[in-house]
């Protein structure tokens, strides 16, 4: 059966993407997910985020190649798959971007994507997966109060449009993790118009020369092929230029030599990959106020228990409520620099150092220069891609987060820590010079799980999708509305605004039919 539009990926932009354009009822849609069904305990319930976003069944387990800049050190990427993509195994985090994130977007020839023109669609999808601001707690009030004794602003909640500490808003809802499945497909499951299927993984974009017709997948049944009037990517900025190249749409010097026909030489696929780098400050605790004792066996099972037959107690935590955006460099321009507060060692307490009371709070540049690239190695669409986001490349990169170390210790002698942070395990009290920082920076940064900008929108010569009807340029009925679209990475967390992508992305696909 032809359907009018398929939806390729299930995840934080797709989900929204094929309930907008199921409002029609004479538009069938179908949306289909690599990954499983979104019913297991570990994804529903908040605190099992380290065991949902560690399973091979829900994560597609990405890394970057060695990076050069790095100590060679091989990066993990995780990525959702099952229903709900990465909203599924995310922390939660709903953080809107800064407004002039989306007018440097316009400014970069992506007309109808300023401030004000999304912000009435943002609010929309904020009203959609309706956050809310998590329960506090003695060690993250000392984090927030730390940074009132630096002389920064306090908030309620932070959201990344203005400086100051406070709570994150997160996507909990009842006590259970509300992603993007669960609230926009929610709103469309009794839609007989609107088919998902799990389990359908995509091998090949199928059509002739220039036209998308359809989608060649692989299911537990064996290979079959979908057709349909429109194909809208919704795969993200690992998954989408990855079938665009496949299907021939990208550097035709790059897929010559893989025996990939050109369908359509687009230079700009698999370029632009960007990401959000972090580094880690890490204390001993003085006072059990950390997760540890809840986290380890058998504490643990009544923690799960008491969650699965009331949806409260410390299961519906995720561990991660406090943050805050400053101004390192200065200035009154935007925040550059976000902190997130982890109530813990580490999510999974896996190592010896990661054991016992303790916290961690890691500083992000918010807006890297660094650029790299995602490209493929054969012309086999079941082998994972070359993901090089080139991390540290940039000078002005190394020493933001090489002074957000400093910022960090800093934040750390403030009274409202410093009264139940013990012992300093990383960098450590033998890290004192600019050197040692640096060196810590490359053995220990790791990326923040923010990929972005591999199929930006625009109308320079290396742009991917129009970024007024979402479409390929160049190509007929296929559309890319996903995180790889941003042609700069937003101040903050990324899944609201690739949520955002999605729901105005269908917008304009819609009117584009």
């Amino acid at each position: 059966m032809s359907r009018d539009v398929i939806v390729v990926g299930a995840g934080s932009a797709g989900c929204a993407v094929a309930e907008r354009l199921s409002r029609d009822p004479a538009c069938r849609v179908l949306l289909v997910e690599a990954g499983p069904p979104d019913r297991h305990p570990f994804i529903a319930m908040p605190a099992g985020v380290a065991k949902a976003i560690a399973s091979p069944r829900f994560n597609w387990h990405f890394q970057t190649v060695p990076q050069r800049h790095m100590d060679n050190r091989r990066l993990y990427v995780p990525r959702g798959r099952v229903l709900g993509g990465s909203s599924a195994i995310n922390a939660m985090v709903w953080v809107t971007g800064h407004a002039s994130d989306y007018d440097h977007w316009e400014a970069q020839g992506c007309t109808g994507w300023g401030w004000s023109l999304v912000k009435p669609a943002l609010d929309e999808v904020t009203r959609v997966m309706a956050p809310a601001l998590p329960e506090s707690g003695p060690s993250y009030d000392g984090f927030v109060e730390a940074g009132g004794q630096m002389g920064y602003p306090v908030h309620q909640a932070v959201e990344g449009q203005s400086e100051g500490f406070g709570l994150f808003r997160v996507n909990v809802k009842d006590g259970t993790r509300h992603s993007a499945a669960a609230a926009w497909l929610g709103r469309a499951k009794r839609r007989a118009n609107l088919e998902v299927r799990t389990g359908v993984q995509v091998l090949g974009l199928t059509g002739s020369g220039a036209r998308i017709d359809g989608l060649r997948v692989m299911t537990a049944s064996g290979e079959e092929l979908l057709s349909a009037g429109h194909v809208v990517l919704c795969a993200g900025a690992i998954g989408t230029p990855h079938l665009l190249l496949h299907a021939g749409i990208g550097p035709a010097d790059l897929l010559r030599p893989l025996g990939i026909r050109s369908r359509v030489d687009l230079p700009g696929v698999g370029e632009n990959l960007h990401d959000h780098l972090e580094v880690k400050v890490k204390h001993r605790m003085t006072e059990p106020l950390s997760l540890w004792d809840h986290a380890k066996f058998p504490n643990n099972l009544a923690v799960g228990a008491q969650w699965l037959f009331t949806r409260q107690g410390v299961g519906q935590q995720q561990g991660l409520e406090a943050g805050a955006f400053i101004r390192l460099g200065g200035g009154d321009g935007p925040p550059d620099t976000q902190l997130h507060f982890i109530n813990a060692l580490a999510f999974d307490g896996a190592t010896a150092e990661d054991r016992g009371h303790g916290f961690a709070i890691d500083v992000t540049q918010l807006r890297p220069e660094s650029r790299g690239r995602l490209t493929i190695a054969s012309n086999d669409p079941r082998q994972a891609p070359l993901i090089d986001p080139n991390f540290l490349a940039s000078e002005t990169d190394r020493i933001a987060l090489r002074d957000g170390l400093k910022m960090l210790r800093e934040l750390c002698r403030q009274p409202a820590i410093a009264r139940f942070a013990g012992e300093e395990l990383r960098p450590g009290p033998s890290v004192t010079t600019d050197a040692a920082l640096d060196a810590v920076v490359r053995a220990t940064a790791d990326s923040i799980y923010h990929p972005v900008g591999t199929a930006k929108m625009g109308t320079d010569a290396l742009a991917v999708v129009d970024p007024e009807t979402m479409g390929v340029h160049g190509v007929s009925g296929l559309s890319v509305a996903d995180a790889s679209v941003m042609p700069r990475i937003v101040g903050g967390n990324t899944n609201a605004p690739a949520i955002l992508i999605g729901a105005l992305g269908a917008e304009r696909i819609a009117a584009a039919l």
